[in-house]
Parts: structure tokens; C-alpha cells; sequence
């Protein structure tokens, strides 16, 4: 057979296997077109549908919006870190920005994950530190799902959020790492759950949460039955629970080791009552091991100032509403910015104006409130549950 004709059947073979190829090569790129597409839709309903939405989120995906390095103080723990203090009073008032990382009910076990994450996103001249987590009488809490998930179902998949969900030891965690497995059907939540998906879209859109993570409740409580005016000096101790113990000295090494020394540790003001007391005794255990790790330590239900805010400045006996919450940002940011060098740092002028509205937002928000306590209308109010543009008739009223 000629050279010639080896080559005619070369060149014919060569032709098939590129025509193959081609076929080939289109169907991966529409298989992996459509994987791209089912992998988006997940996303989108993992983040936007099919997950728990409430305030918890809202708070923690607000923080995740604000830009690198833009915050000067972190308030983390449980609920008093979103409920006592108003980061745009704060900004007004003082001039640092600040923001509350904190979800209901956080475990003693996440605070390492959440100094973690603190510290991936910020470089925050302090770190506030409320040591709630740590107080519950027994373990139940560490092991309560809803207490664990309103704070890793929202955060973003890292290293970090692995090594806690690795941590808990759970039978079900796939779920934690793809939450739309646990939440598949809450798709049933709705059209009820859409002021929520509302809440979420808007605040992606607009790029920042207009109350920085801040919540409260228009409600006050009644003024009897208290021991807050005889605490002053009590410094009974009782025992934290083992699990609890050991893992406030964990996060208390973890500190040290890796000498992260801005952390100040705090109990926020609670009313107190007699069935609250073994709590309140707790605290001054908790304190005193802080301490002993080089760490500051303030206690506000000992404090002359705080101990003495009446009960009508608090929702509940654990929060304190609107009036509390206005003091205790102007008394606590005080000590922060004197006694802790709290300042305030180089902002963008996209930034300034940011921070302008929230705090301008916030006056519209505290009118709000303050009209429904004073119609009798007891409700949580933030931004997602009552409505963006009823809190802004107070904006443009007030």
C-alpha cells in the first residue's frame, strides 16, 4: 500500500477522534453547566428559602457585610451583647464603630470559634466578651441544637466553622455542613417567614444592617422583688460546672497561647432576683478565673452605676430595653474610650456615611419604640420584624 494512502487513513482517524473529542468535550461542558446551576440553586435556597431566618442570622450576616478591618470594638457572648448596647449611639456619641457577633443563647463551647472569626474578618481595638455562656446552671445548653445552630448555621464554611462542628461529635453532621438537609422543609414557614426573607434580601442589597446588629423589646418590667441594691460588695463564689470551667480556661489559654491580649471580659446588668442568685454568685467565680489568666474583668451587676438602673429599663430580667440600653452605651462606651483607649479611627467617607445613617436610624428606631411601650403594644422590634419603612416615619418625624 502507497504512503499515500497510510496517510489518507492517519488523517481519517485523526478526523474521528477530534469529532469525539468534541462531542466529549460538549457534553462535559453541559454537565458541568448544569452541576454549576444545581450547585446555585442550592446555594440560593440554602441561604434564602430553606433555612432558619430570623434575627440571629440577620445579625451575622451583617457582620460578615461589614468591611475588613472597619470596626473598633467586638461585642460577642449570647443575647446581652445585641440587646445593652447600641453601636450607633456608640458611633455618635464616641466616634468608634462597633458591632455585636453574638446569637441567643451561644454555647460556652463556641466562644474560641467565635474569636476566631472575629479575628479572620477585623482587627477590632478590643474585643468585649459577655461571659453568659458560661453561667447556666447545668450542661443542657451545650447540648441544645437550636443554641448551637443560631450561631455555625450562620457562618460562612471555613476552617474554623469545620473544627467546631467537628467538635460537637453529632451523629449529624452532614446537616450542620449543608444545612438544607435539616431545613428542607421549612419552605412550609411561609408566606409567613417572607418578612424575614424580605429582611435578608434587602440588607444584601443595601450592603450593611441599619441598627448594626442591634435589638430590643418594647417592654419594661416591674419594679419589686429585686436584690440588685445589696450586691454591691457580695463576693460569694459558686462553682461554674466542670464542662463550663474547662472550657472558659481553654478559651482563656487559647487567648494567652496565642497572644491575643484586647479581650475584656464583662457580666452585663441583669435584674436579680432570689432564685437568680446562685447565677449572680457564678459571675464572681467566672471573674475571679478570668483574672487569674491576666484578663480584665467587669462586673455591672456589682457596679454602682448599672446596679441601680431601675427595673423599667429592662425588658426582661436578663435585657435591658431601650431606656437601659441608652444609658448603659453612654456609661460603657465611657470606660471603654478612657479607661481601655477606645478611639476612634480613619473612616472612608463611604464609611462615615454608612455609620451617619445608622445612627441616625437609630433615633428612628428608639421613637418607634418608645411609642409602642407608650401605647402598651409589648413586641420585639428591630428592623427585620417590625418594618424598615415604619421605623423611617420616625426618621423623618422625629
Amino acid at each position: 500500500m502507497s504512503d499515500c494512502c497510510y496517510l489518507y487513513i492517519d488523517f481519517s482517524v485523526l478526523f474521528i477522534i477530534i469529532i469525539s473529542m468534541k462531542k466529549i468535550i460538549y457534553r462535559l461542558i453541559k454537565i458541568s453547566a448544569l452541576g454549576l446551576a444545581v450547585l446555585a440553586t442550592l446555594f440560593l435556597l440554602q441561604r434564602y428559602i430553606l433555612c432558619h431566618q430570623d434575627h440571629n442570622r440577620l445579625r451575622l450576616d451583617g457582620f460578615y457585610l461589614e468591611e475588613k478591618d472597619s470596626l473598633d470594638v467586638v461585642f460577642t457572648g449570647a443575647s446581652e451583647s445585641y440587646s445593652d448596647f447600641s453601636p450607633g449611639l456608640a458611633y455618635e456619641k464616641f466616634g468608634f464603630t462597633s458591632y455585636p457577633y453574638a446569637s441567643a443563647s451561644v454555647t460556652a463551647g463556641a466562644a474560641v470559634t467565635q474569636i476566631k472569626e472575629i479575628l479572620r474578618t477585623q482587627s477590632p481595638q478590643l474585643i468585649v466578651m459577655e461571659i453568659n455562656p458560661f453561667l447556666y446552671p447545668d450542661d443542657s445548653n451545650e447540648k441544645n441544637e437550636g443554641s448551637i445552630r443560631n450561631y455555625i448555621d450562620n457562618v460562612p464554611l471555613n476552617q474554623n466553622k469545620i473544627d467546631y462542628i467537628k467538635s460537637l461529635n453529632t451523629e449529624n453532621e452532614l446537616e450542620y455542613f449543608i444545612p438544607v438537609i435539616k431545613y428542607h422543609d421549612c419552605w412550609t414557614e411561609y408566606p409567613g417567614g417572607i418578612k424575614f426573607l424580605g429582611a435578608q434580601l434587602i440588607q444584601d442589597f443595601r450592603g450593611y444592617t441599619l441598627l448594626k446588629g442591634y435589638k430590643s423589646n418594647t417592654f419594661s418590667c416591674s419594679e419589686e422583688g429585686y436584690l440588685n441594691s445589696r450586691l454591691i460588695n457580695d463576693t460569694k463564689e459558686v462553682p461554674l460546672t466542670a464542662d463550663s470551667e474547662t472550657k472558659l480556661k481553654e478559651l482563656l489559654k487559647f487567648l494567652n497561647d496565642n497572644d491575643i491580649k484586647n479581650v475584656l471580659f464583662i457580666r452585663a446588668p441583669h435584674l436579680i432576683r432570689q432564685n437568680d442568685y446562685e447565677c449572680f454568685c457564678m459571675a464572681n467565680y467566672a471573674g475571679n478565673i478570668i483574672k487569674e489568666y491576666g484578663f480584665d474583668f467587669i462586673n455591672f451587676e456589682r457596679d454602682e452605676v448599672t446596679m441601680n438602673y431601675p427595673a423599667s429599663d429592662y425588658y426582661n430580667i436578663q435585657h435591658l430595653n431601650i431606656y437601659g440600653s441608652e444609658k448603659f452605651t453612654e456609661y460603657f462606651g465611657s470606660i471603654l474610650t478612657k479607661q481601655y483607649g477606645v478611639q476612634q479611627t480613619a473612616k472612608t467617607a463611604a464609611q462615615q456615611q454608612q455609620w451617619q445613617k445608622a445612627s441616625a436610624y437609630y433615633h428612628a428606631f428608639y421613637l418607634c419604640c418608645k411609642d409602642k411601650m407608650n401605647s402598651g403594644i409589648n413586641m420585639e422590634i428591630n428592623e427585620d420584624l417590625i418594618g424598615i419603612n415604619e421605623i423611617k416615619k420616625y426618621e423623618t418625624n422625629g
